[in-house]
């Protein structure tokens, strides 16, 4: 209860009626007049009285506080050219959040977000998990890219924090039993689909360019395309490797796929320079049926190339026209959040935190056990049907074949 303030002595106050001040009194009288030695003990015991109440008020109000909150980091490239994959990762992510605490959070614990652009290196990838971590996230969401996942995940190992990708899927990652999780398969099963589909459409010779920072995506999935193509009969007119950061090179690599005469290109790189180069090949009069990884498949894509990127196909587990309740749904609250519409990275993002939440509830909030119940994540719904994750932490998920019709992501198959 407040008390009523007093001036100090000596500083304005005013004694009142019977107080006797100590230069009036003398060094060894402290008692006010009329009052016995028995008035201090009544003073000492009420003192201590008021401070056992006080200690068992902050004990009553320190157990019956609100449990702490659970901090989730998510990192991806929030600027720059590729920035499309982290910047509606982490929209989804944050929507999830919103949605999991309006909901009363997950185990009476409630959610915060916090997130750091991880760059285009290894270094940077490294240095914000850094940051994460000494922001004391509990876990986190990222990266998206496959290259940024392998240079950092070590760091979030040593740390013992667990991390679940919204987009990686790089087959190195596959079956290891470790504090990493994923809410998409690897895409050799994607390479594999769309190799088919090649093939089907009576095409003979590829050509494949491919980006090699992200080369922990990039290389197998052209490794495993590749690889059933000749299976079924094709052969690869040339390979062309190159670096994002190198345009030069990356032009060279696009007049050696028009120098090669294929019937078709496979394009295993980011958006934009899908979008370039199907432009620059059009430019040239150079015309091959076009193929793109998951990749490519993002709304950057139909912004950035117009009319020149229509009839690309691709190979995904997500598809943007998808006839479902739980997807209009996670679209129209994301389109109503952010003012555009989401790609597959919101949707996985929003997944991610979904699965998170799911591991926690069965952790009973206790963010240290969810390396243990993450694993245990079975039928979950999810923006893209039920999510389930092996003892691996991986998952195995429907593909689609997908192509631009009209400026609209269409599914063919």
């Amino acid at each position: 209860m407040a008390q009523p303030d007093h001036a100090a002595p000596g500083q304005g106050s005013v004694p009142t009626p019977g107080h006797i001040s100590a230069h009036e009194n003398g060094p060894n009288r402290g008692i006010q007049a009329g009052r016995g030695p028995w008035f201090s003990r009544r003073v000492v015991l009420a003192a201590v009285a008021v401070a056992v109440i006080g200690m068992l008020l902050t004990a009553t109000l320190t157990l019956t506080r609100e449990p702490a909150t659970v901090r989730i980091g998510f990192v991806g490239q929030l600027e720059g050219l590729t920035s499309d994959l982290g910047v509606q990762g982490r929209n989804g992510a944050q929507l999830a959040v919103e949605h999991l605490n309006a909901a009363g959070g997950v185990a009476g614990r409630r959610l915060e977000l916090v997130a750091e652009h991880d760059g285009n290196t290894p270094e940077e990838a490294r240095a914000a998990v850094s940051r994460l971590l000494a922001r004391k996230v509990q876990a986190g969401v990222g990266h998206m890219t496959s290259g940024q996942t392998v240079a950092a995940l070590p760091l979030w190992e040593a740390a013992g924090v667990p991390l679940i990708s919204p987009t990686t899927s790089a087959p190195a990652l596959e079956g290891r039993e470790d504090g990493f999780f994923r809410v998409i398969p690897a895409n050799t099963t994607w390479a594999e689909a769309l190799a088919v589909y090649a093939r089907s459409t009576g095409l003979r010779e590829m050509a494949v360019v491919r980006e090699t920072a992200n080369a922990p995506f990039s290389t197998p999935f052209a490794e495993a395309f590749v690889a059933r193509f000749r299976e079924l009969g094709g052969t690869v007119a040339a390979d062309l490797p190159y670096a994002a950061a190198d345009r030069k090179e990356f032009a060279q690599a696009l007049r050696h796929a028009r120098q090669s005469a294929a019937s078709g290109v496979l394009l295993v790189c980011p958006a934009r320079d899908v979008a370039m180069a199907a432009q620059g090949f059009h430019r040239d009069g150079f015309f091959p049926a076009l193929f793109s990884s998951s990749w490519g498949y993002t709304r950057e894509l139909l912004l950035a190339g117009g009319s020149d990127v229509e009839g690309i196909v691709f190979a995904h587990a997500y598809a943007a026209d998808l006839d479902d309740d739980s997807f209009r749904n996670f679209q129209a609250a994301y389109t109503a959040r952010f003012g555009w519409m989401p790609n597959f990275a919101a949707a996985f993002g929003y997944e991610a935190v979904m699965v998170l939440g799911d591991a926690l509830a069965r952790a009973g909030g206790d963010p240290s056990r969810l390396r243990e119940t993450l694993p245990e994540v079975r039928n979950l719904t999810g923006v893209l049907g039920p999510i389930s994750l092996d003892r691996y932490g991986d998952v195995h998920r429907r593909s689609f074949i997908l192509t631009i019709r009209d400026g609209e992501f269409a599914t063919l198959q």
